[in-house]
Protein backbone atom coordinates (compact mmCIF):
# COMPACT_ATOMS: atom_id res chain seq x y z
CA UNK A 1 0.00 0.00 0.00
CA UNK A 2 1.54 3.20 -0.80
CA UNK A 3 1.55 6.23 1.60
CA UNK A 4 1.98 4.73 4.45
CA UNK A 5 4.04 6.66 7.14
CA UNK A 6 5.56 5.86 10.63
CA UNK A 7 4.56 8.64 13.75
CA UNK A 8 5.67 8.46 17.21
CA UNK A 9 3.06 7.60 19.54
CA UNK A 10 0.60 10.00 20.56
CA UNK A 11 -1.39 10.53 24.22
CA UNK A 12 -4.74 9.60 21.56
CA UNK A 13 -3.28 6.29 20.86
CA UNK A 14 -4.06 4.63 25.11
CA UNK A 15 -6.84 2.77 23.84
CA UNK A 16 -5.77 1.74 20.65
CA UNK A 17 -2.42 0.31 21.92
CA UNK A 18 -4.43 -1.10 25.53
CA UNK A 19 -6.66 -2.82 22.61
CA UNK A 20 -3.67 -4.21 20.19
CA UNK A 21 -1.40 -5.66 23.53
CA UNK A 22 -4.57 -7.19 25.00
CA UNK A 23 -4.56 -9.02 21.99
CA UNK A 24 -0.86 -9.72 21.47
CA UNK A 25 -0.41 -11.13 25.01
CA UNK A 26 -2.00 -14.51 23.55
CA UNK A 27 1.82 -14.40 21.51
CA UNK A 28 2.83 -15.95 25.06
CA UNK A 29 5.89 -13.23 25.91
CA UNK A 30 4.17 -11.96 28.43
CA UNK A 31 1.98 -13.62 31.51
CA UNK A 32 -0.23 -10.85 31.34
CA UNK A 33 -0.79 -7.74 29.32
CA UNK A 34 -0.06 -4.17 29.77
CA UNK A 35 -2.31 -2.71 32.13
CA UNK A 36 -3.88 1.02 31.16
CA UNK A 37 -2.07 2.84 33.82
CA UNK A 38 1.25 0.89 32.45
CA UNK A 39 0.70 1.91 29.06
CA UNK A 40 -0.31 5.40 29.73
CA UNK A 41 3.23 5.82 31.41
CA UNK A 42 4.94 4.22 28.27
CA UNK A 43 3.11 6.78 26.43
CA UNK A 44 4.64 9.36 29.20
CA UNK A 45 7.95 8.56 28.90
CA UNK A 46 8.10 7.89 24.49
CA UNK A 47 9.60 11.24 23.98
CA UNK A 48 13.00 10.32 25.23
CA UNK A 49 15.69 10.16 22.79
CA UNK A 50 16.01 6.68 20.94
CA UNK A 51 19.55 6.34 22.07
CA UNK A 52 18.57 7.47 25.58
CA UNK A 53 15.87 5.23 25.78
CA UNK A 54 17.22 1.91 23.99
CA UNK A 55 13.52 1.82 22.50
CA UNK A 56 11.38 3.45 20.20
CA UNK A 57 7.50 2.53 18.97
CA UNK A 58 6.57 3.87 15.89
CA UNK A 59 2.47 3.78 14.70
CA UNK A 60 1.91 2.72 11.29
CA UNK A 61 -0.71 4.57 9.50
CA UNK A 62 -2.52 4.31 6.60
CA UNK A 63 -2.63 7.09 3.65
CA UNK A 64 -5.49 8.37 5.42
CA UNK A 65 -3.30 8.87 9.00
CA UNK A 66 -4.83 5.76 10.23
CA UNK A 67 -3.02 3.85 12.87
CA UNK A 68 -2.59 0.37 11.57
CA UNK A 69 -0.20 -1.62 13.24
CA UNK A 70 2.63 -0.83 15.36
CA UNK A 71 6.84 -1.18 14.70
CA UNK A 72 9.44 -1.61 17.90
CA UNK A 73 12.89 -1.11 17.97
CA UNK A 74 14.50 -2.29 21.16
CA UNK A 75 17.42 -3.57 22.92
CA UNK A 76 19.59 -1.12 21.37
CA UNK A 77 23.11 -1.56 21.62
CA UNK A 78 25.08 1.49 20.28
CA UNK A 79 28.51 -0.10 20.96
CA UNK A 80 27.43 -3.23 18.56
CA UNK A 81 25.41 -0.55 16.01
CA UNK A 82 22.05 -3.03 16.36
CA UNK A 83 18.60 -3.28 17.74
CA UNK A 84 15.69 -5.97 17.66
CA UNK A 85 12.62 -5.27 15.42
CA UNK A 86 8.92 -6.33 16.34
CA UNK A 87 5.66 -5.71 14.57
CA UNK A 88 1.83 -6.25 14.73
CA UNK A 89 -0.45 -5.49 12.23
CA UNK A 90 -3.78 -4.68 13.09
CA UNK A 91 -5.65 -8.57 13.08
CA UNK A 92 -8.08 -6.95 10.45
CA UNK A 93 -5.95 -5.48 7.91
CA UNK A 94 -3.45 -8.54 8.21
CA UNK A 95 -2.60 -10.26 4.78
CA UNK A 96 -1.97 -6.24 2.55
CA UNK A 97 1.27 -6.49 2.69
CA UNK A 98 1.08 -4.02 5.66
CA UNK A 99 3.92 -6.09 7.56
CA UNK A 100 6.54 -5.76 5.05
CA UNK A 101 6.32 -2.52 3.85
CA UNK A 102 6.20 -0.73 7.26
CA UNK A 103 9.37 -2.54 7.63
CA UNK A 104 11.13 -1.17 4.58
CA UNK A 105 10.12 2.34 6.59
CA UNK A 106 11.72 1.26 9.70
CA UNK A 107 14.57 0.10 8.24
CA UNK A 108 15.07 3.27 6.49
CA UNK A 109 15.05 5.13 9.86
CA UNK A 110 17.17 2.95 11.52
CA UNK A 111 20.08 2.53 8.49
CA UNK A 112 19.74 5.78 7.60
CA UNK A 113 18.38 8.12 10.83
CA UNK A 114 20.22 6.02 13.48
CA UNK A 115 22.92 4.41 11.49
CA UNK A 116 22.18 0.94 12.97
CA UNK A 117 24.24 -1.81 11.01
CA UNK A 118 22.03 -4.47 12.12
CA UNK A 119 18.28 -4.85 12.61
CA UNK A 120 16.82 -8.43 14.21
CA UNK A 121 13.97 -10.17 15.34
CA UNK A 122 12.97 -13.80 16.74
CA UNK A 123 10.06 -15.20 15.61
CA UNK A 124 7.96 -17.61 17.20
CA UNK A 125 9.03 -20.96 14.36
CA UNK A 126 4.61 -21.43 13.92
CA UNK A 127 4.27 -18.35 13.50
CA UNK A 128 3.91 -18.54 9.49
CA UNK A 129 2.93 -15.21 8.71
CA UNK A 130 6.24 -13.39 10.35
CA UNK A 131 8.57 -15.81 9.14
CA UNK A 132 7.10 -14.44 5.49
CA UNK A 133 7.27 -10.95 6.13
CA UNK A 134 11.09 -10.98 7.27
CA UNK A 135 12.12 -13.71 4.48
CA UNK A 136 10.52 -11.93 2.15
CA UNK A 137 11.79 -8.56 3.51
CA UNK A 138 15.36 -9.72 3.02
CA UNK A 139 16.46 -11.35 6.44
CA UNK A 140 18.82 -13.76 6.47
CA UNK A 141 17.65 -16.85 8.79
CA UNK A 142 20.42 -17.01 11.36
CA UNK A 143 18.66 -20.19 13.41
CA UNK A 144 16.64 -21.94 15.71
CA UNK A 145 16.57 -20.84 19.12
CA UNK A 146 15.39 -23.95 20.67
CA UNK A 147 12.96 -23.82 23.78
CA UNK A 148 13.99 -20.04 23.48
CA UNK A 149 10.76 -18.65 25.39
CA UNK A 150 8.30 -20.27 27.49
CA UNK A 151 4.79 -19.91 27.30
CA UNK A 152 2.67 -21.11 29.94
CA UNK A 153 4.17 -24.84 31.12
CA UNK A 154 5.73 -25.14 27.45
CA UNK A 155 8.80 -24.13 25.72
CA UNK A 156 8.71 -23.09 22.06
CA UNK A 157 11.33 -22.55 19.48
CA UNK A 158 11.87 -19.06 17.60
CA UNK A 159 13.36 -18.74 14.67
CA UNK A 160 16.33 -16.02 14.74
CA UNK A 161 16.37 -13.49 11.67
CA UNK A 162 18.74 -10.70 10.56
CA UNK A 163 19.05 -8.29 8.14
CA UNK A 164 22.43 -5.90 7.75
CA UNK A 165 22.67 -2.30 6.47
CA UNK A 166 23.70 -2.58 2.80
Amino acid sequence: MDGLSLRALEPEDLDLLVRWEADHADAGLRVSPYSRAVLSRYLEESHRDFWDAGQVRFVLCDPSGSAVGLFDLFNAQPVHQRAEVALLVDPSLRKQGLGKSGLLLVEQWAFGRVGLRSLYAEVFTDNAAALRVFASSGYQSAGVLKAWYRVGREFRDAELFQRLRS
